[in-house]
């Protein structure tokens, strides 16, 4: 069993603080007393968050159409982007108290250059969470992030006076960006202490995809065309979901203060039921999915989050219990959201051999985008208008969830009527090993890549060897780790789905492993000893 997936290290919690001080200080720039000075000054341009959006829209553009050049400017950007973020905070907090600049472009000029390093930070935590962690570890370091930004955002809003809660918006890009620091230097002791590939392989293999630095983890899961497509389409679902319950959530609108703590045990129940539907959310909407095909893998989430999006859309009596009990749907609705989001992004990055800057550039474009568009028309909705919407976004997205279960089940079909080609069988375990090839393999040379795949398919047979596995499946062992979804190996072995399943539940219970990451921490080689000697 992996130790990574169980056990919390330094990076993750230091990755979950981190993104937890990013929603801090955007959500104190929207909804503090500090900040209504400014807020209530733009009203008459428009909702300020939208100032902030088209920062994050501006870089997230330049992070997909040059990726390669965002990254080379790293350095420049380390200490540059966090400096700004907190000069625009300033400016935006102040731009209504002076009067040696225009306000109003003051303040939308601060706004613009705090979205940009709002995005800039919020991605460099996710990418390194991809690249270097388990994907439970990824869940549960965004989970604890989400819940303890509820607890300090409540305490910062009543513990601290308005100019207190200005100054801490403006230090928390910087104190970000240390942590971040902090989080990079941990992930790479931990790769140096424990690294994903044995040294044995890593010293034939010429040249390895690094991320801030570090060594990325090998992708775990090798998709064909039509299923990188889908994961693209997930992704910008999960985008226009989460741009659309924030917009309608009171987070959607700046200018009004939502951070009063409440001493009620309700106040209190609802942070803990907070917590507790996190949690469960994770870990079975999220966790518990990551084996199923791409088509099918986020739909359980998606249909929970668009669930809570109706609630948003009722009108109850103010002061009411109806009123209290859709506040929280409306609050888990968009922890929800948020989480999905950055999981499908993670999945992503994981899955899809194109730079990392462009597909979190990509998904955060839809995202701020969609989002600039709702806070624009949610200023001017009708109540049915807004009904209207809701329901036009949910045929929509249950249109495509259902164009994506019928291809799925089609290519299940045309698989167990036979198909003429098996790519795989007994006797080809020493086929190559998509996932510990970087996502520069092409530049490789092709005598060490052959060498690389000799060792993993050796690799592959000892612990076969060693854990007793029966020859079918060693078949199914071999195509996981040639990274093979289960519809592929279905297609490969031509093999029912439930017959995989059980091969997969036998591989899983014999390597003493819970999921594919598992399986594949076993196989590289990043805990001591773990294939038994001498057998």
């Amino acid at each position: 069993m992996g130790v990574s997936s169980v056990r919390p290290n330094a990076c993750i919690v230091l990755c979950a603080l981190g993104s937890c001080l990013n929603l801090v200080w955007c959500t104190l720039m929207g909804h503090t007393l500090g900040f209504m000075p400014a807020s209530d000054g733009m009203q008459g341009w428009t909702n300020p968050r939208t100032f902030f959006l088209v920062g994050i829209l501006i870089l997230s553009l330049l992070f997909a159409v040059f990726p390669h050049g965002m990254r080379k400017g790293n350095k420049l950007f380390v200490t540059a982007l966090p400096l700004l973020a907190s000069m625009g905070t300033a400016c935006f907090a102040l731009a209504y108290r002076q009067d040696l600049f225009d306000s109003g472009s003051l303040a939308a000029f601060g706004l613009c250059v705090s979205g940009v390093g709002y995005f800039w930070l919020v991605a460099r935590y996710n990418v390194l969470l991809a690249r270097t962690q388990l994907f439970s570890c990824a869940v549960w370091s965004i989970v604890a992030a989400l819940f303890v930004k509820l607890m300090l955002v409540e305490a910062f809003g009543v513990s601290l006076g308005s100019d207190l809660q200005v100054a801490v918006a403006v230090v928390l890009p910087v104190v970000s960006a240390l942590v971040f620091e902090a989080a990079r230097v941990a992930a790479r002791v931990q790769v140096e202490r424990n690294p994903w590939i044995d040294p044995g392989v890593a010293a034939r293999k010429p040249r390895t995809h690094t991320e801030f630095g570090i060594p990325s983890r090998p992708r775990v899961v090798a998709m064909g065309r039509s299923e990188k497509r889908d994961l693209m389409a997930i992704m910008a679902v999960a985008a226009i979901l989460l741009a659309v319950v924030r917009a309608m959530s009171f987070l959607g609108m700046w200018g009004d203060t939502h951070t009063s703590l409440s001493e009620s045990i309700a106040w209190m129940a609802s942070l803990a039921l907070g917590g507790i539907c996190l949690v469960v959310f994770g870990r079975f909407a999220l966790i518990a999915a990551q084996e199923r095909p791409v088509s099918m893998r986020f739909q359980p989430a998606i249909l929970v989050t668009l669930a809570g999006m109706f609630a948003m859309a009722l009108h109850v009596e103010p002061n009411s219990v109806e009123a209290m009990f859709l506040s929280t749907v409306v609050q888990l609705d968009e922890l929800f959201a948020h989480l999905l989001f950055w999981c499908v992004v993670i999945a992503a990055l994981d899955a899809l051999d194109i730079p990392s800057y462009r597909v979190v550039g990509f998904a955060c474009a839809v995202y701020a985008g969609v989002s600039i568009v709702w806070v624009v028309l949610m200023s001017r909705a009708t109540v049915v208008d807004t009904t209207l919407v809701l329901l036009a976004a949910y045929a929509v997205v249950v249109f495509a969830m259902r164009a994506n279960w019928s291809r799925g089940s089609w290519a299940q079909g045309a698989s167990a009527s036979g198909s003429q080609e098996v790519a795989s069988d007994s006797s080809n375990v020493a086929a190559p090993m998509e996932q510990v090839v970087s996502d520069e393999a092409d530049e490789e040379e092709s005598d060490a890549t052959e060498r690389l795949h000799t060792l993993i398919a050796q690799r592959c047979e000892d612990l076969a060897d060693a854990y007793g596995l029966s020859p079918r499946e060693r078949d199914v062992f071999a195509c996981m780790a040639r990274g093979r979804t289960r519809t592929g190996i279905q297609e490969d072995l031509v093999l029912s789905g439930n017959t995989v399943k059980t091969h997969v539940a036998h591989i899983y219970a014999k390597l003493g492993v819970h999921d594919r990451q598992e399986m594949m921490a076993l196989l590289l080689g990043q805990e001591e000893g773990a294939v038994p000697r001498g057998e």
